[in-house]
């Protein structure tokens, strides 16, 4: 960076990382003579403070850096306007908030795209979990159509456990022409990096709960899909959670997607679910801005600053626990397919109402690279 890079007039750095990143940022361009930016998504101290505690002393020193480094930056951005309070009060840094927005091929999926989809992974969606999983069983509500819609020489052997893998969950053809299946699941997504900052007891809990009401709710109730996409180092864990669950309404299925795959989940689900809470409670969950692109509103567990990203009952619900979140479930999918309620549909309306344009927001703030 000090010597093969061209000499160029502005650095960007995002943080976090932080450490050595904003230094490094620091002296190229001090060395190259360049303005510095530094792109405000969270605080890399807040998240080693989730392992090691706030008054650890490596994570005070992450502190004392953070703030130093960043001090020495030309030009500020941050992704909420909590963030840009706090970097003006603690720190006596002026930022300018820059919502991030999603890329244009995050949109809602036409029937085709989502008959693709399911037809293609199909043998993902179909793979149980556990010898209770739905997917076994002919009266479970939530695959009561796929054991009605099969030939009767193969009903018998996906009873006794042999699936058809490349079964269509959620669509399938008529005349040539892709349409939803009318008995079909929930589908719901919660994408994660499986790290502490996402607590996804709170939502085993809430499916564990939801199994409950479903049980007891005379077919009114439909099954769940949770699709839960993502890699990181708690995934091995909350997997044998799912497992020794057991449950007969909802399925999860753990995914990993290309990456054109993803938002084509996204843009075919029925409801998000997101548990990001914030290592510093100033960030604001790209997953939820990338899942509104896609049409889809989100049932987001409750913290500082949520509320500038998630508007309860237009985009979508704020929980505080695994109780609640399973209520809102209830609520939204009473009646589900045939006759979805009412809130579903209208926070689903108000979600693929937004306009979010990243191009537009982008030339409001090009003179801070002026």
């Amino acid at each position: 960076m000090f010597i093969k890079l061209p000499r160029p007039d502005t650095v960007l750095v995002q943080n976090p990382p932080a450490i050595p990143a904003l230094a490094l940022c620091v002296l190229v361009c001090w060395w190259h003579g360049a303005k510095l930016v530094i792109d405000w998504h969270n605080f890399g101290y807040t998240i080693m403070s989730l392992t090691m505690g706030r008054r650890h002393p490596l994570v005070l020193f992450a502190r004392r850096y953070e703030w130093f480094f960043g001090r020495q930056a030309t030009s500020h951005l941050c992704v909420s306007k909590a963030m840009q309070l706090f970097l003006q009060a603690e720190w006596g840094i002026t930022a300018t908030v820059f919502y991030d927005t999603p890329p244009p091929w995050f949109h809602k999926a036409d029937l085709h795209e989502q008959h693709e989809l399911c037809t293609r992974i199909a043998a993902d969606l179909n793979a149980p979990m556990h010898d209770n999983d739905p997917a076994y069983h002919v009266r479970s509500p939530y695959s009561q159509h796929h054991f009605d819609t099969v030939q009767d020489k193969s009903r018998h052997a996906e009873a006794k456990g042999l699936l058809r893998t490349d079964f269509n969950v959620f669509t399938h053809a008529v005349e040539g022409k892709p349409q939803l299946k009318p008995l079909r699941p929930a589908l719901l997504v919660s994408s994660t990096s499986w790290t502490m900052d996402e607590d996804f007891g709170i939502l085993l809990q809430a499916a564990l709960q939801y199994e409950q009401m479903a049980a007891s709710s005379n077919g009114s109730l439909p099954g769940l899909m949770i699709a839960v996409t993502g890699k990181g180092p708690q995934k091995a864990m909350y997997e044998e959670k799912m497992q020794q669950l057991r449950l007969h309404h909802v399925a999860f299925r753990t995914l990993w997607l290309e990456a054109s795959d993803y938002p084509l989940l996204l843009g075919s689900a029925d409801l998000g679910v997101c548990l990001h809470t914030s290592s510093s409670g100033l960030d604001l969950p790209m997953k939820v801005v990338d899942m509104f692109g896609c049409g889809l509103p989100v049932c987001a567990a409750s913290y500082d600053c949520i509320d500038e990203l998630v508007k309860e009952g237009q985009t979508g619900l704020l929980f505080d626990s695994y109780q609640q979140l399973a209520d809102q479930w209830v609520a939204l999918f009473q009646g589900f397919p045939g006759n979805p309620s009412k809130q579903l549909l209208h926070m689903q309306h108000q979600v693929q109402q937004r306009k979010d344009n990243w191009s537009a927001s982008w030339e409001k703030l090009i003179h801070i690279f002026a």
